[in-house]
């Protein structure tokens, strides 16, 4: 049995967590054995309690390698945001886990960097191979900004297609979900956070109102956010047309419930949701600043963070007339599936394990 460490799960579930979920359900379990860095993680009956933060760096250190030492793995697999901290790659290392694999999941920052992270975000991007044997990023501009010239390879995150398709049924139960008669229904997938621009959507959303009163608008996901956002609502007086509905596990049914995806990103990676919405057919509006390689299936059009809000409301109610599309087919080949994904990792693990030994 192989067995491999996944770093990157947490409670916030997101696009990470996401891809995550979607790989470790779709490995086969009878040759890998797949855990979870978490604060509690209990393996073979021992319970191991991790240190919340490093800030008593050497309690840190002594716990990590400890559980490395004690807990003898196969694969380290690394998926972040950012690569201010590699120390679960370089403990990994020490413990002499053969394969080590760091994924980028985004193109910048998510908060502003203190002057020691920079330079550490600078170091570790130099020195990155000396501690990781596989560099993966979720597209080529997350490959680029976080591992500079290194080679690298684009892993596709991807999803299991026939969840998403659109379905009558699905659209029926979220309406009623929603208690609403509202003809369109505009949705954001995603962590409300600086990132995902939300208190800019809700301007959008407010001159989309401008221009079709029968417009009702969704927010799918939490996140620090939340309040303002809320207090945002209240003073635009969209109570009744803006509905912040949480995190939720049935997010595959609200992309048939949508009639245009909106998402006005600061930067992206490859958003998971992107991929998502494509498979139930669903256009999307997106910011400039989203990679084009998202663009799967002609579903995707572009505008610019600059733009006014009256040219994003527009193309919003113009991608509303689109209808719906079959892309399966497109994403299959594309190679967006999620056993391509996983049937791709696994090659990689077994083979670099055999010319480890």
């Amino acid at each position: 049995m192989i067995r491999i460490f996944i770093v990157g799960f947490s409670d916030n579930k997101g696009g990470v967590e996401t891809y995550i979920s979607n790989l470790n359900d779709s490995l086969d379990h009878t040759k890998f054995e797949v855990i979870y860095s978490l604060p509690e993680m209990t393996i073979d009956g021992r319970v191991w309690s991790a240190p919340k933060n490093r800030h008593n760096y050497l309690a840190y250190k002594r716990f990590w390698h400890k559980f490395f030492k004690f807990n003898k793995f196969d694969v380290i697999y690394y998926n972040t945001c950012d690569i201010v901290s590699i120390d679960m790659l370089k403990f990994a290392k020490t413990a002499n886990t053969p394969v080590r694999i760091i994924h980028s999941h985004n193109t910048n920052v998510q908060q502003k960097l203190r002057l020691i992270h920079k330079f550490t975000e600078k170091f570790n991007r130099k020195h990155i191979k000396n501690y990781a044997t596989h560099l993966f990023a979720c597209s080529k501009e997350a490959g680029e900004w976080m591992f500079g010239d290194k080679h690298f390879t684009v892993l596709k995150n991807g999803i299991d297609i026939s969840k998403y398709k659109y379905s009558d049924v699905k659209r029926e139960n979220c309406s009623s979900y929603l208690k609403t008669k509202k003809r369109k229904l505009i949705g954001c997938v995603g962590r409300l956070d600086p990132q995902k621009n939300p208190l800019f959507t809700l301007k959008i959303m407010e001159a989309v109102k401008e221009i079709d009163s029968d417009t009702a608008f969704v927010f799918v996901g939490d996140g620090e956010l939340r309040e303002a956002l809320n207090a945002e609502i209240k003073k635009l007086h969209l109570e009744n047309c803006v509905h912040l509905l949480g995190n939720r596990n049935d997010v595959n049914e609200w992309y048939s419930a949508f009639d245009c995806l909106l998402m006005p990103s600061l930067f992206e990676g490859f958003p998971f949701v992107l991929v998502e919405a494509q498979a139930a057919g669903l256009p999307c509006v997106v910011s400039s600043a989203v990679s084009e390689e998202t663009n799967l299936t002609g579903l995707v059009e572009f505008v610019a963070l600059d733009d006014s809000v009256e040219t994003w409301a527009s193309k919003i109610l113009n991608a509303c007339e689109k209808g719906r599309k079959d892309t399966a087919k497109e994403l299959i080949d594309a190679g967006y599936s999620i056993e391509n994904t996983a049937n791709y990792v696994s090659d990689i693990i077994e083979n670099s394990l055999k010319n480890n030994r």
